[in-house]
């Protein structure tokens, strides 16, 4: 990590981290999820990788009395094979250690205050408006259509923008009240580059069988994004739906709207969604079916269309794979 931000946030996880471990009502954990598929991608080459992301992440909390709590949270995203480097247990991003997450809080009455590499607020929640959480490379609409113009703090990785991630931020999520809550998120400085700093807020509204979330963003190369997503349970079924809309620098603009379901009967769950990019007039369609072999395994398959026009494409593409997803 070469910047001083970076390099807080670690010294901060190590010390919280220390302390922890000589106290025994403080509380640690280590998570994770390994995800490896065969699958015929969009591009139509046959490949053996990841459909979803793989990551090993460590969590912990220190009591620090008067109800509050020192935080950490350190998460690394690898490939257990990236299929188009075609190497073995490749981290996500090489500037890294931690591409997933690095930030140290403080959690209390007043909500849970982090700072360090996070998500965005806006990336932190949307997955809740897809079948497939926003995590599925094939089949996911949301994957495909969402935001796809405005990553998150494009100058954080050394070849690629890191799309949902921003470096270098102050995040906040607050308690509920009456079943409303405010998520947000400001980068702390911008590149030369950069038009404005990196800012998120998201309200959040969770009260029965309803969620919903408003959201917007601006990028730091000034982009905006309007996000308005809903969620209703009806037992084992879970209905989504989402408006998604970039205004681009320049006068450009994306505009995309998803729906998607998911059915979950006992070990098995199915999931079905459609998204349509409204100003390239072309439509995505996802399927897939998954079945819990363990509680902890889960093995998949997943089919993608891309029609004609998406994102500008003079040709309808397909895509499909099996997999195993197994979490710790």
């Amino acid at each position: 990590m070469k910047n001083l931000n970076a390099k807080l946030t670690l010294g901060a996880a190590i010390l919280v981290s220390v302390s922890f471990s000589q106290a025994a009502e403080d509380s640690y954990q280590f998570s994770g999820a390994l995800d490896l598929g065969y699958y015929k991608d969009f591009d139509k080459a046959s490949k053996v990788g990841g459909i979803s992301r793989s990551n090993v992440a460590f969590d912990a909390l220190k009591n620090l009395g008067g109800g509050l709590a020192g935080t950490v949270k350190l998460n690394s995203r690898v490939f257990l094979r990236d299929p188009n480097a075609k190497e073995n247990f490749k981290n996500e991003d090489n500037k890294y250690w931690f591409a997933g997450e690095a930030t140290a809080g403080l959690k209390g009455d007043f909500g849970h205050l982090r700072v360090g590499r996070a998500l965005t607020a806006l990336w932190q929640n949307d997955w809740v408006y897809d079948a497939w959480y926003n995590y599925d490379s094939i089949a996911s609409p949301a994957w495909w259509t969402w935001h796809g113009n405005s990553p998150a703090d494009p100058n954080a990785s050394q070849k690629n923008a890191s799309f949902a991630r921003l470096n270098n931020g102050i995040f906040y999520a607050s308690p509920q009240y009456a079943g409303f809550s405010v998520d947000a998120s400001l980068g702390m400085k911008k590149q030369d580059a950069d038009k404005n700093k990196s800012t998120s807020l998201a309200l959040k509204y969770a009260q029965g069988n309803w969620n919903a979330m408003f959201a917007t963003e601006k990028t730091p190369v000034g982009n905006k994004i309007n996000f308005l997503g809903v969620q209703y349970k009806m037992g084992i079924l879970s209905v989504m739906g989402a408006y998604d809309h970039e205004k681009l620098v320049g006068g450009g603009r994306n505009r995309s709207a998803t729906v998607s379901a998911k059915l979950v009967d006992g070990q098995f769950s199915y999931m079905i969604g459609g998204g349509r990019q409204l100003d390239y007039r072309a439509n995505f369609l996802g399927l897939g079916a998954s079945y819990a072999y363990k509680p902890n395994t889960n093995v998949y398959v997943s089919y993608g269309n891309q029609e004609s026009g998406f994102w500008g494409s003079n040709t309808s593409k397909d895509a499909m794979g099996v997999g195993v997803n197994y979490t710790f």
